[in-house]
């Protein structure tokens, strides 16, 4: 049977600018929506991370979330990219999710086969996963120097979507004005004692930049300032505190560049040259990769031989 068209002149309409009600990653649920489900429509193999899943079910996943979107062929590249990134994301809270909910019910999700179930739960149960996952619980729990584990206020919604909300009621949407949103408790305090120090950081900056202005003539106030001078004064604010890059803005923190494209506030963003160290390790990892897939493979061909046997002695 030959596939269905879809006229996806029809679809939902994509675009970066959010103009004309198209909507973008991050900003938008039905986008998320979208992917998550592709992503359960297709899973095929043991894919417990992104770097896990073949580029064939990547290419796969992208091309049936081209049946529920549409956009200018102009932007199609970054459209990948914002797909890779938001479906690499979603991935991994998914099967983060159905790992918890086994672990408490004895049950897989429905969208994931048995034997691809099999073999993901014993991956968990290698020595190498289960030291994987006590680090980055440990990590998670660091208390960072001193500054407690990180935590924020905004449950749920992403960054983005908190930015958005703020941009519909006419409030402050600058990158300060969210992460004090997602940060702030309703008392004043901070979650997040690096969300404290970052505040704190903005605040003296903002100072400076207006001290700065009125040095040159120009009688500002930090409510008349615009969207990118706000910007641009809290990534230099939260880079300055963090040295893990942009503190307080999840995936926004790519909207940076939208910020400042060329500006010397955000270093972190520049391309830096890879070591032959990294290169060696990144090679490594990626023949580590082919090797566990390979095996994976086996164990499915295996199971698949089982199966028919056992067909062929109930028939």
């Amino acid at each position: 049977m030959e596939e269905a068209v879809v006229d996806r002149s029809v679809l939902p309409m994509l675009h970066p600018s959010r103009e004309n009600g198209a909507k973008w990653f991050n900003h938008d649920t039905q986008v998320s929506t979208a992917v998550r489900k592709v992503i359960q429509s297709c899973f095929k193999g043991p894919y417990y991370s992104w770097k896990k899943v073949p580029p064939f079910y990547k290419g796969t996943w992208f091309s049936l979330f081209k049946k529920k979107f549409n956009w200018n062929p102009a932007i199609n590249h970054q459209v990948k990219g914002e797909f890779d990134k938001l479906a690499a994301y979603r991935l991994k809270g998914m099967i983060s999710a159905a790992k918890k909910n086994a672990q408490k019910t004895g049950e897989k999700p429905d969208w994931i086969m048995s034997d691809v179930w099999a073999i993901m739960e014993a991956h968990w149960a290698t020595a190498k996963a289960i030291e994987k996952s006590a680090k980055a619980r440990a990590s998670r729990m660091s208390d960072r120097g001193g500054i407690g584990p990180y935590s924020h206020v905004a449950g749920s919604r992403s960054f983005a979507k908190v930015q958005d909300v703020l941009e519909a009621n006419n409030e402050d949407f600058c990158f300060f004005a969210v992460m004090k949103k997602t940060h702030q408790k309703a008392d004043g305090t901070y979650s997040d004692q690096r969300a404290r120090l970052v505040a704190e950081a903005y605040e003296k900056h903002l100072e400076e930049h207006l001290g700065q202005l009125e040095i040159a003539g120009e009688q500002r106030t930090a409510e008349n300032l615009g969207l990118r001078e706000k910007n641009e004064i809290y990534v230099k604010a939260a880079t300055g505190v963090s040295n893990q890059g942009i503190f307080g803005l999840g995936a926004l923190r790519s909207e940076v560049l939208l910020a400042g494209e060329a500006s010397s506030s955000a270093p972190q963003l520049e391309e830096p040259e890879m070591c032959p160290q990294r290169m060696q390790e990144m090679e490594t990892e990626l023949k580590e990769s082919r090797e566990e897939n390979l095996q994976i493979q086996r164990r499915l061909e295996a199971l698949e031989k089982k199966l028919e046997s056992l067909e062929r002695q109930n028939a």
